[in-house]
């Protein structure tokens, strides 16, 4: 469903000739977040050419090919998986203690992220490290109530602020400023590593900085003075900002699915089970609890991707408008004459629910993705939107599917049963969570309850 904001009036566009005009043939993009220190990012360029230009510079990080090759990505999964989630996992349920699911998974997917971003040694760790965790989630949920402003009336809001009236309370630039810092402060440690001409180990590569820095600037540079360092700065700050909230929206509602569909939990377990370790040809190794395997091994598993086609198009981790900005009157679906300046949008949350192309659309059905026809499937696949489509799709698709494929490798492949199949799937209920008002739920809402415990709606 594509909407159509006209003053105070919506209006319903058709898709079929609407969705490739706002989207594919790439309408400006006019709405301003995630800006750092008033520095424009490859997230808030309305110029279409400006923000391919930024795009083209790190895309290749964010490639299939790239992100399965890369032994920083394979380690910063491996690292955060079992070196820290699934302990504090295993530990609550020892303990028969309940988890904030939904913000532990918020951390799993940024101290993944954050390690692909700025190298092993510079990564997060805020599953572990209260004092940081509380440092960025402050910062970067403050501004939540007040994104109105933010989005649509950003010159306002900088305007009145000069004279002393403060739509945005003070106290949201402070703790915002905060986390500015902390992502400023990785950049420039990256860069002094990178400027050091020491040896760096491989899976220790500061991969998407590494390669911002040699696309638009000198790695070279002094500290604090290297060129574009305020742009490269605010192009990671987006690149982090936005992995972590819709990855573990992501991972949180698979969760929710898979407890309520203990048949499924089943099929996947067999198939997981199926698959081959690379380690285990060699006769002289054990094969240990944190060998992973290989993400084409992965990426073949039929119901694994059903499994996670399916949550993302019931539960989208972007549900509601992106809005795109008309450039000049234009006609629309059906709709003529609409002035420059409207903002038109789609929901990816009313497309998934298309009854014509998904039957049965408010349930889970990851067999639909299994059973389909080759034209049922490429019909599927053309109304599935989780990522966005056109020139200003999710940049980072790829290692978002990437965490949430190898992160259900969590089963010992010497046939000893780990968390996930008992502790996680096996023995909980996990509240259902709505994410249309992120700043509602602050840092999770959702907990994951032992064994025979009541549903509830719990607020963190």
């Amino acid at each position: 469903m594509v909407l159509l904001f006209i003053s105070k009036f919506t209006h319903k566009i058709n898709p079929d000739d609407a969705m490739d005009t706002i989207y594919v043939d790439g309408l400006k993009c006019g709405i301003k977040q995630l800006i750092l220190n008033s520095t424009e990012n490859i997230f808030t360029f309305e110029d279409n050419a400006l923000h391919s230009a930024r795009k083209r510079m790190i895309s290749n990080t964010f490639s299939k090919s790239f992100i399965s090759s890369s032994p920083t990505a394979r380690a910063a999964t491996r690292d955060v998986l079992f070196g820290r989630y699934l302990p504090l996992i295993r530990k609550a349920s020892c303990e028969d203690k309940p988890v904030e699911v939904l913000g532990m998974n918020y951390l799993y997917s940024m101290d993944t992220f954050v390690q692909f971003q700025f190298g092993r040694s510079l990564g997060s760790n805020l599953l572990e490290d209260h004092k940081e965790r509380k440092l960025y989630l402050d910062g970067f949920f403050a501004p939540y109530p007040f994104l109105f402003w933010q989005y649509y009336f950003p010159k306002l809001a900088n305007f009145l602020r000069k004279i002393g009236i403060y739509l945005i309370p003070r106290s949201v630039d402070t703790k915002f400023g905060a986390a500015e810092d902390w992502n400023l402060q990785k950049c420039d440690s990256a860069q002094q590593l990178i400027a050091s001409s020491q040896p760096i180990h491989s899976d220790d590569q500061p991969v998407i900085f590494q390669q911002a820095l040699q696309s638009m600037s000198d790695p070279n540079g002094t500290k604090s003075a290297y060129p574009q360092r305020m742009q490269i700065a605010s192009d990671m700050f987006a690149h982090s900002s936005a992995a972590f909230e819709t990855s573990g929206n992501t991972e949180t509602y698979l969760f929710y699915e898979m407890c309520r569909n203990p048949e499924w939990q089943t099929k996947l377990r067999e198939e997981l089970r199926g698959v081959k370790l690379p380690q285990q040809d060699d006769l002289k190794r054990k094969v240990e609890v944190d060998d992973i395997a290989e993400p084409k091994a992965i990426d073949a598993l039929p119901v694994l991707h059903a499994i996670i086609m399916e949550t993302l198009r019931l539960w989208p981790a972007v549900p509601g408008g992106q809005p795109r900005v008309v450039p000049k009157t234009c006609s629309l679906g059906g709709y003529s004459d609409i002035p420059a300046g409207t903002i038109v949008q789609s929901y990816a949350y009313i497309l998934h629910r298309t009854p014509e192309v998904f039957p049965d659309p408010f349930q889970w059905k990851p067999q639909r993705w299994l059973d389909a026809s080759p034209d049922e499937l490429a019909n599927m696949k053309r109304w599935f939107w989780a990522f966005s489509s056109g020139p200003r799709m999710c940049i980072g698709s790829n290692f978002a599917y990437y965490c949430k494929s190898l992160g259900s490798e969590i089963e010992d492949h010497t046939n000893q049963n780990l968390v996930a199949s008992n502790e996680i799937f096996g023995c909980c209920c996990l509240c259902p969570l709505y994410h249309v008002y992120p700043c509602a739920r602050r840092y999770g809402l959702a907990r994951l309850l032992p064994c025979g415990t009541k549903r509830s709606s719990t607020r963190g």
